[in-house]
């Protein structure tokens, strides 16, 4: 029987959430420093060098129960309804109700990879990608504060959320100098995306009549992979390190709005730029130990993640912690060479820290159960191995309350505290006559004045792997 100790990769992309591969998954992450084939690039590039050349191809479903419960919202907080010389759109106008529930879709989708080594033993290069079903580029972005009651109007998860899906690829090559050493380089890839946009309205009295020019550039960004392993003691310990530094991906670009009739004013043309952060995977740094034989394998691994850089999706610093995870798992071999049952246990912080204030970042500390077998059929001197796996996660119970405040400040630029959207002295525009009900706190915050966050995911999924010489 195997025994893995192993500190989860908590970044927002299926392979870090979850683990990569087969026995990623069900070992509920483990086994880093035991992977040598197309899934090492994600989790251990250095680890390709001591395996075989292959090729895998993996399917993957995950079905997201993870669910956030608003707690009511309060009679009393509503905007004062002057018509047009409302200070903001009153609550009864937004555009679709505050739900009592939010909960974020699944997602689908295949791995992809294959090592070589170019007809040299000593190197090998390897590639692994994530595709999803939902298509390549598939961009959401929300709000983390009173902004989205005119969009969704409801709070989102910041991890296990759109961003599951965003479709994600690695590179690595690694060499061995010696026998018992491999290092290795590798880049990671997010997309990049630069979108202008030229509007031209001709009658301000009639703004469904529009003129549009798109200008729209798509690239990728990348962020560098370095690592390390040593295999020792006949090949049974081994030893591996591994950095990745962060990597975000950006949607950027400027909107150019011109209204007929504004010509001769300062808003002639309306320039408005845009950026927003769709994906951000923090830096990490991972120490991974192993003991392996043919009948088991041991291993520990500790991953530290520097979620104090977190931007959020409209490219703010989100105050969240850095964290370090851990999982326990296990791979017991039941026929030689051929059958291994899987399992492991692990436990994954979350790093937002409690939300009091303005905004609703929602996440949850969660317990990782894995399960999974493999089998291998060998063809002449070539191995398939055939994976079957799957990952259950339970969501530690968490409630957010807003604090209570004396005063509120407006809702302006830097402001962390629950905001006050019609501050006491707003008057009404073009008389100046004071407005009594601005006295106190107005807010649509979707998530005023609280709401409780819990449930589940599970992963399920099937990987062919082809070990060639």
């Amino acid at each position: 029987m195997s025994l893995s100790l192993w500190s989860e990769p908590a970044f927002a992309d299926v392979l870090g959430v979850f683990g990569a591969g087969a026995r990623g998954s069900a070992m509920a992450g483990a086994g880093s420093a035991l992977d040598d084939d197309a899934l090492a690039v994600a989790t251990s590039p250095a680890g390709i060098a001591f395996g075989r050349p292959s090729v895998t191809l993996g399917l993957l479903g995950v079905v997201n129960r993870l669910t956030t419960r608003l707690s009511p919202r309060p009679v009393g907080y509503d905007a004062s309804d002057l018509g047009s010389s409302s200070p903001v759109i009153p609550y009864r106008y937004l555009l679709r109700p505050r739900p009592e529930e939010s909960r974020d879709p699944g997602v689908s989708g295949f791995t992809v990879g294959a090592t070589a080594s170019l007809g040299m033993p000593w190197l090998r290069v390897g590639v692994l990608a994530f595709v999803p079903t939902s298509g390549l580029a598939t961009q959401n972005t929300y709000y983390p504060d009173e902004r989205e009651q005119y969009f969704s109007n409801t709070v989102h998860q910041s991890i296990y959320g759109a961003r599951l899906s965003t479709q994600q690829t690695l590179f690595a090559a690694a060499v061995r100098p010696l026998s018992w050493l491999s290092v290795a380089g590798g880049m990671r890839f997010l997309f990049r995306t630069h979108a202008d946009t030229s509007v031209l309205v001709p009658d301000q009295a009639d703004t469904a009549v529009q003129y549009v020019d798109l200008r729209t550039r798509v690239g990728t960004k990348a962020g560098a992979t370095v690592g390390a392993v040593v295999r020792a003691l006949d090949d049974r310990m081994r030893v591996s390190a591994t950095f990745r530094d962060e990597l975000a991906s950006v949607t950027q670009g400027i909107n150019e709005i011109q209204i007929r009739g504004f010509q001769d004013t300062a808003q002639f043309p309306v320039q408005q730029p845009s950026r927003y952060v769709m994906e951000f995977l923090p830096r990490q740094a991972a120490l991974g130990l192993a003991y392996a034989t043919d009948q088991y394998s041991v291993a520990a691994d500790a991953t530290w993640n520097q979620w104090s850089r977190y931007l959020d999706d409209v490219g703010q610093r989100a105050g969240y912690h850095d964290t370090v995870s851990a999982s326990i798992g296990g791979e017991l071999v039941v026929q030689p060479k051929r059958a291994r049952l899987r399992a492991g246990v692990g436990y994954r912080p979350s790093p937002v820290p409690a939300q009091t204030g303005r905004t609703n970042y929602v996440d949850n500390d969660m317990w990782l159960l894995g399960l999974g077998s493999a089998y291998d059929i060998h063809v002449n001197s070539h191995t398939l191995e055939v994976g079957l796996f799957g990952q259950l996660q339970l969501a530690v119970p968490r409630n957010a309350q807003k604090q209570r405040l004396s005063a509120y400040p407006s809702c302006v630029d830097g402001v962390t505290s629950l905001c006050d959207e019609v501050p006491d002295d707003t008057t009404q525009a073009g008389t100046g006559a004071a407005i009594p009900a601005a006295a106190g706190l107005q807010t649509g915050n979707p998530g005023f004045p609280g709401y409780s966050t819990g449930g589940w995911v599970a992963e399920a999924g099937l990987q062919l792997t082809w070990r060639y010489e």
